[in-house]
């Protein structure tokens, strides 16, 4: 029996127009002035294929209003991956929509992605994970010390006692 563990990397997904589109971003915590990936990837929802050529481009408002068109190109080699790069100006959060045509029949949709000035900031999940790893090393490491002092008694005492 073979086990694994199955994680799905996609942080959020839209149907629009007959379109699965998934998203993520690297790093998944977007942080004022550093530079994220995004990446969107479109699926046909009729026949479960991804849908590569087309042409994308992405809608990006920021919190105070402004908004960006960038070209999403298509990743070479990889069918139906979708990319661009952004750095994030403004803490709070953003609206990135999707827009696209397939088939001459237009279609978008949106996401939303909050972005903060401190990579864990609102990152609790990571925060939490941290804290446990850290308290499973302190128990690790306490217990190896209390071994240690314990087998240097023995030691120690059946020296002592038969001198």
């Amino acid at each position: 029996m073979q086990w694994a563990l199955k994680v799905d990397q996609w942080q959020d997904e839209g149907i629009a127009q007959g379109h699965r589109i998934k998203f993520l971003s690297y790093p998944r915590q977007p942080i004022v002035g550093n530079s994220t990936r995004l990446v969107f990837e479109i699926q046909s929802t009729a026949t479960g294929q991804y849908v590569s050529g087309l042409t994308a481009e992405l809608e990006v408002h920021a919190p105070d209003g402004t908004q960006r068109l960038l070209p999403l190109p298509e990743i070479t080699g990889v069918t139906a991956y979708y990319e661009t790069t952004l750095t994030f100006e403004q803490e709070g959060e953003h609206s990135l929509t999707l827009r696209s045509l397939a088939s001459g029949v237009p279609f978008s949709t949106t996401f939303r992605k909050t972005v903060s000035r401190s990579t864990l900031h609102g990152d609790w999940p990571t925060l939490l994970g941290y804290g446990t790893v850290l308290a499973a090393f302190l128990v690790t490491w306490i217990g190896l010390v209390l071994s240690v002092q314990r087998r240097f008694a023995a030691v120690w005492n059946g020296s002592t006692s038969s001198g």
